[in-house]
């Protein structure tokens, strides 16, 4: 702590000394002397008769003695009076006599005071400001500098700010607020403090304007302490002057030299600053800067060189946050300061106006009747500028959804589990925030506003994808069973079928049998292509080709009033993808946009497909699309297009605008499912009343060698008429099968037709077989989800065993990395379940060939 104790003042050698007697020393002295004299005269007189004369002549000596004795301390104190005075007279004044002379006829107000701020002294021009300021009030002491200023904020914190300074052997000066001195006017001074020896402060204060700068003064006093951060810059990234504010910042301490521009920055800051060199105007370049406390803080910099000389430089570097000043050093304290803790200025109100969300002050505890006092600039743009202060602070919110503001309210107020929410009207969707409020101080609270809007849209998105997973989870766990079902029926009706064709009574019920199953796995289809779940045999095509095969069947699906326009781009880039389903994408997205010009009489429905590039994608909307080029396949109609609302929502499994019966919202669903599968992006544009344009994206693939002869393999195979197909044949097929109902009509209806059929019921049984049989299999069905050794992993295990044994699998559903091995295993065929009799002894006589001849 600093010295309290009071200044001893000096004595100066021309004051008057009290004479000795005067001191109690003296006093006693002269007393004792005078006692001894009269009582030797009165013993000589008493006693003369009884001693003789010789008594006499003695006690009579001892008395004159003592009137001598008290005859040279007077005659002394008497000389040494002379000389003093004249030794007072030839004598020079002292220092400390004139410098205080000097001081209280100074022109400028002057106090000293010690650390803690007690007046010790004061010359008469600061006596005199005290009276005009109204200084003295009720107290007969000097009144310190902040009580002077006290009407005018106590000097804003700069009578602290110099103390510290001053208390840490610093010299400063900063420019103090107007003073009002009522009939005197209103003046402004300099204050300066400079600390002296015992622990004082000499306090000066200077007229505003009359302020004499030093050389090292560069900048004025405003400058100085500025928001923002200003310097001069040297070709070399010298920094040879700056402002108060920047060596705040940096933490530097009164007098350090500042350090190069590199090493106030991070990176290549400071080379993107001196690069500027040379241009003309003002350049701006971001930076981050490497503030106190280790700190990294983002600034921008403004620099401009001076034209007449380009090796000097100006620069303003400000924080980018809504004060200037770097985020996170303005006032940080180690925890060694935390006893005696730095100014902070306004450092709350920073806080308040920096916040990322929104903060209120109300002017009373109860929100739902509090008037908003101040508000912060997050919450005035959250709310679209309607949070303003003097309006009811429960008026910003929309209770429409059937929220109550008292129950709202009550509920952050009481800091339940459950965060209280309300709705901002910021724009068509509104602001959803959370509401928190502090405790009530003074009878008015603080309430702070956050922003939950993107987290409530991450809620629904979540909820989406849990309902969409749920589907998905829901189609591949009962996709395999419930297809292996429908196989069953389907065969079994197709064998009903043989024995009573056409004309025969029981033909139309089994007939529409069969349509049923047809339209059961149609829908199990669709489920599975929307979960994303479809097993894929991606294949290289090309989208002419694509398109051209299916537009037989698309001019089928719409109707005479549609009239179908299908260009083709030029340069298309080849892509992989399984060409039935992009097929079914197409067909579906086609008779969506029949249904939509239904309404309006008909129209054109236009497909179009072009070569873009990656740019396009991503302005699209597209995620970290793939690099390279891509395809592009739009589809347009002239329907009745759809409104933002209903756009959120088309590729919602389950969702439709079309009337009961009519639909099963599957449709949009099923071509994202497949387009997401493939790899591509799916977007959709529509504008109510003039039509709606869906724009499928697909990667790009450059074909290998062996992709391009079978491209012209199957161009070759389409010129083939094949001759129709007799479906007996010859051959040891290994069928493994876990439904027993599919295997035993599957095998039954191979052996009618000439095949010798050895049956498994799973993959650990077919392993068995094939290590067993030496004579070997011509081919091996398998399905491909078993429990315990699947389709795929009898496969990798067998292949030593199986030899030149061709391969197919049969399933409803399989996972997605079996998509990868059929695409892989070129070999392997696949033939989805429920299929017919008739299909499968395509397929089996497909596979053998000439083998089965």
């Amino acid at each position: 702590m600093a010295d309290t104790s009071q200044p001893t003042p000096q004595v100066d050698a021309n004051i008057e000394r009290k004479p000795f007697w005067s001191k109690p020393a003296g006093r006693v002295a002269f007393w004792v002397c005078g006692i001894i004299a009269v009582a030797a005269a009165a013993v000589a007189l008493i006693g003369a008769g009884q001693d003789g004369g010789h008594g006499l002549v003695y006690l009579f000596g001892l008395a004159v003695i003592a009137v001598l004795i008290l005859f040279a301390i007077a005659a002394g104190e008497a000389a040494g009076q002379t000389m003093r005075r004249q030794v007072a007279r030839n004598q020079a004044p002292s220092t400390t006599e004139i410098g205080f002379s000097a001081m209280e006829s100074f022109p400028d107000p002057v106090l000293i005071s010690d650390q803690r701020g007690a007046a010790r002294w004061a010359n008469a021009a600061y006596r005199e400001l005290a009276r005009k300021a109204g200084g003295f009030g009720q107290s007969f002491g000097l009144p310190t500098v902040d009580r002077l200023w006290a009407g005018s904020g106590g000097g804003d914190g700069t009578v602290y700010r110099l103390a510290r300074a001053a208390a840490r052997g610093e010299g400063a000066c900063e420019l103090l607020p107007p003073l009002d001195l009522d009939e005197h006017g209103v003046q402004r001074f300099h204050l300066e403090a400079a600390p002296q020896d015992g622990g004082l402060i000499l306090w000066r204060l200077m007229p505003a304007g009359e302020r004499e700068d030093g050389a090292s003064s560069a900048l004025s006093d405003w400058s100085q302490h500025s928001p923002v951060a200003l310097f001069s810059l040297r070709p070399n990234g010298d920094v040879p002057v700056a402002n108060a504010t920047l060596r705040d910042w940096l933490g530097l301490a009164e007098g350090t030299p500042f350090p190069p521009l590199r090493d106030m920055l991070t990176g290549d800051g400071a080379k993107r600053v001196l690069q500027t060199r040379g241009g003309e105007g003002i350049a701006r370049i971001d930076a981050r800067l490497k503030a106190r406390d280790g700190i990294e803080s983002p600034v921008a910099i403004a620099v401009e060189w001076a034209p007449g000389d380009p090796g000097a430089g100006r620069a303003v570097m400000y924080g980018l946050s809504v004060t200037g000043a770097p985020p996170g050093v303005a006032q940080a304290m180690s925890a060694g300061e935390a006893a005696e803790p730095r100014p902070t200025g306004r450092t709350l109100d920073d806080m308040f106006g920096n916040a990322p969300f929104g903060v209120v002050r109300l002017d009373g505890a109860d929100p739902e009747t509090a008037i908003i006092e101040d508000v912060n600039p997050a919450l005035v743009q959250l709310s679209g500028g309607k949070a303003l202060p003097g309006i009811k602070f429960c008026d910003l919110f929309n209770w429409e959804d059937g929220r109550s503001p008292t129950d709202a309210f009550a509920s952050a107020m009481a800091g339940s589990g459950d965060p209280a929410e309300a709705r901002l009207d910021h724009d068509e969707k509104g602001v959803y925030v959370h509401l928190a409020f502090s405790p009530a101080r003074g009878g008015k609270r603080v309430a702070y506003v956050i922003d939950v809007t993107a987290w409530k849209e991450l809620e629904r998105q979540f909820s989406q994808a849990n309902k969409m997973q749920a589907v998905g989870q829901l189609a591949g766990g009962v996709a395999h069973d419930f297809n292996n079902l429908l196989t069953a029926v389907r065969l079994n009706c197709d064998e009903l079928l043989n024995r009573h064709p056409v004309g025969d009574p029981d033909y139309s019920e089994l007939q529409a049998i069969n349509q049923t199953v047809a339209r059961a796995a149609g829908l199990v289809r669709k489920l599975l292509a929307f979960s994303r779940k479809q097993t894929f045999r991606m294949e290289t095509l090309d989208v002419g080709d694509v398109l051209s095969d299916v537009s037989v069947l698309l001019r089928q699906i719409v109707e005479e009033t549609v009239r179908l326009d299908i260009k083709h781009g030029r340069d298309l880039p080849m892509i992989k993808a399984d060409k039935g389903q992009l097929e079914t994408a197409i067909i579906n997205l086609a008779a969506n946009a029949r249904d939509a010009m239904r309404e309006n009489g008909g129209g054109s429905l236009v497909i179009t497909t072009a070569r873009v590039d990656v740019d396009t994608v991503r302005n699209a909307g597209a995620p970290n699309p793939r690099e390279g080029d891509w395809t592009a396949i739009a589809v347009t109609d002239e329907g009745h297009g759809m409104d933002k609302a209903t756009m959120e929502k088309i590729f919602e499994p389950f969702f439709t605008t079309k009337e009961a019966g009519k639909g099963t919202g599957l449709g949009l669903a099923t071509v994202y499912g497949i387009v997401k599968q493939s790899g591509g992006f799916l977007f959709a544009d529509s504008e109510v009343g003039k039509g709606t344009t869906f724009t499928i994206y697909l990667p790009g693939h450059e074909p290998t060698e062996e992709e391009t002869v079978e491209l012209e393999q199957a161009e070759e195979a389409k010129t083939v008429e094949k001759a129709p197909a007799d479906l007996s044949g010859r051959g040891r097929i290994l069928l493994v099968e876990d439904e027993d109902a599919v295997r035993q009509i599957a095998a039954k209806t191979l052996v009618k037709r000439g095949y010798e059929v050895v049956e498994a019921c799973d993959g650990e049984e077919a392993y068995e077989i094939l290590e067993d049989e030496e004579e070997g299999f011509d081919l091996m069905i398998s399905d491909v989800v078993m429990p315990g050794l699947d389709g795929p992993g009898l496969l990798k295990k067998a292949r030593d065993l199986l030899g030149d044994t061709r391969v197919v699998f049969i399933s409803g559903y399989a996972a997605e990395q079996f998509s990868e091995t059929l695409s892989e295993e070129q070999d392997v065929s696949f033939l989805p379940k429920p299929f017919t009799l008739t299909q499968l002894a395509e397929k089996v006589k497909e596979e053998l060939g000439e083998k089965s001849e």
